[in-house]
């Protein structure tokens, strides 16, 4: 009892804390279109800190539009891929509005309403990568802009895939005089930083799990090696049961439900530190990692928690009543720590409403 007492004392102190690590994070966002100002995609709150991914071919530009009062502040940055960025991508990042005057060259095919001002931000490819802890991931950061709005009304951010030569790392940031005719055409990921107010809805927070699978996929990563880590976990968990079989013998439902959930979260600790060390072989050490660290021993805590309590054979009347409880909250965990891809805390729901008892030996 005192054991299980401590488990979720444990497990309450770690929520307390990671919740309140968002104001580190980005609300990760996904979608399409924009190809014009009319068809911008629509941003209802600026002010709420988001990663808008998106993919940009050659010679093209996509939109982003809101609306802010004036004085309000109007955050602003841009993201690539490591793979991308050494390939020479390095995109516009233009904020178009009233009361901006322009700065920079405007590329041609850039569409600005009349009485606006542009403002083309430019940069070099930074010398390393960042390293960021929640997906885990690493990417350039290329250019940031904090601002106040000089002039309330609608505002447009462009990302384009044209971009003039001496842009690239290694290359000083040449002014409009020294600008060479010559554009360099690009394509590939970005991703489009907007806002300052770090804020999660549940469904955001939850559904995390999903955004990394895509974040990974954003970076270049295939399902393949996404998921290996996972499959070789379960796989490896699964030969293990299957050698010991007299130890398994009659697992009622509910005791193979909590067996294959905590292998899922053990697959999603094992996942987090193959990103980690990927992402690490890309950048440089980062404090961020031991955000990935406590995603790390969180999963994998639940993991050998939830495959202990369900090889533990019952001792006590009010045992199957107790692994109820655990197991609902290891469920809770899982969700909120991202451990399991949803599958792991759903098995743990699972165990903790099916019956406990082992089937007679025949």
């Amino acid at each position: 009892m005192r054991r299980g007492i401590l488990w979720f004392s444990g497990i309450f102190l770690l929520v307390v804390i990671y919740l309140s690590a968002p104001a580190l994070a980005h609300v990760p966002v996904f979608g399409g279109g924009g190809k014009s100002p009319e068809t911008a995609i629509r941003i209802e709150d600026p002010s709420k800190s988001r990663v808008l991914y998106g993919e940009i071919a050659s010679r093209d530009l996509r939109y982003y539009s809101f609306n802010v009062e004036k004085g309000e502040r109007i955050v602003l940055g841009l993201t690539i891929p490591v793979e991308d960025g050494n390939k020479g991508f390095t995109p516009n990042l233009i904020l178009i509005g009233p009361g901006l005057a322009d700065k920079g060259k405007v590329p041609e095919k850039l569409e600005v309403t009349e009485g606006y001002g542009a403002k083309v931000l430019s940069y070099s490819l930074p010398e390393s990568p960042v390293y960021e802890g929640f997906t885990p991931s690493a990417f350039y950061s290329l250019v940031k802009l904090d601002i106040k709005a000089p002039e309330s009304g609608t505002y447009y951010v462009a990302v384009g895939a044209i971009q003039e030569a001496g842009s690239r790392r290694g290359e000083d940031t040449i002014d409009e005089k020294g600008l060479q005719e010559r554009e360099i055409s690009r394509e590939g990921n970005y991703g489009l930083i907007l806002g300052y107010k770090e804020t999660f809805t549940l469904k955001e927070w939850i559904s995390i799990p999903l955004s990394q699978i895509k974040i990974y996929r954003w970076e270049g990563q295939g399902l393949f090696l996404i998921f290996t880590p996972l499959v070789l976990t379960l796989a490896a968990g699964l030969l293990a049961i299957f050698l010991k079989r007299e130890t398994v013998a009659g697992l009622s439902p509910a005791h193979i439900s909590g067996i294959l959930a905590g292998l899922f979260f053990l697959g999603t600790g094992m996942s987090y530190i193959f990103q980690m060390l990927i992402s690490l072989s890309k950048s440089s050490f980062s404090s961020e990692v031991f955000i990935t660290l406590t995603l790390i021993v969180v999963s994998l805590g639940l993991g050998v928690v939830a495959i202990s309590l369900s090889l533990k054979d019952e001792s006590y009347g009010t045992g199957s009543t107790r692994k109820r409880i655990y197991f609902s909250g290891l469920g809770i965990a899982g969700l909120l720590f991202w451990a399991g891809w949803f599958i792991g805390p759903i098995l743990a729901f699972e165990a903790a409403l099916l019956p406990w008892k082992r089937k007679r030996k025949v």
